[in-house]
């Protein structure tokens, strides 16, 4: 249930200031209704797309394919959302698969398991495709420069 209160779901609230700007933080700083919880969801779901087909320089067809479809299915359940923790249900679900898609695969067999053990050999994750994340050293020098303008924690 949504209440006035700035501490509800702040982690979420802090996250599209973040990431899509100050009006996006306002729409639901202290009230929000459902439609603007929606309404940020659905720009963030739809900004990591761009991102994705902004950043990503090599894949195959197939990656951007299941990428753009765990977006989509994200962004159907936040339409389909009646109430806060189904649209937040929905969200963490959408970027917890798409994490997976990142790594290179979704598990799909663990369901047959009781309980899956948190060893490397479960959760290898390169039986499809492998990911490599490479930095040049302009980018190395960048993240130092962004690194020491990012505010600290303790500043906001």
């Amino acid at each position: 249930m949504l209440r006035a209160d700035l501490a509800q779901y702040y982690p979420a609230k802090a996250l599209f200031e973040r990431v899509l700007g100050r009006s996006a933080f306002l729409r639901v700083k202290d009230y929000g209704p459902l439609s603007s919880w929606r309404k940020n969801y659905d720009r963030l779901l739809r900004a990591i797309g761009v991102a994705a087909a902004a950043t990503v320089e090599v894949a195959d067809a197939e990656w951007y394919a299941q990428f753009n479809e765990v977006l989509a299915q994200g962004i159907r359940g936040i339409q389909a959302a009646r109430a806060i923790d189904e649209l937040h249900a929905s969200v963490a679900a959408t970027l917890g698969e798409l994490s997976f898609v990142q790594l290179g695969f979704v598990p799909g067999a663990h369901y047959q398991m009781d309980v899956v053990p948190l060893v490397p050999r479960n959760w290898r994750l390169d039986p499809v495709r492998t990911v490599q994340y490479v930095q040049s050293v302009e980018q190395r020098a960048a993240q130092k420069r962004l690194a020491k303008k990012a505010p600290r924690e303790s500043e906001t």
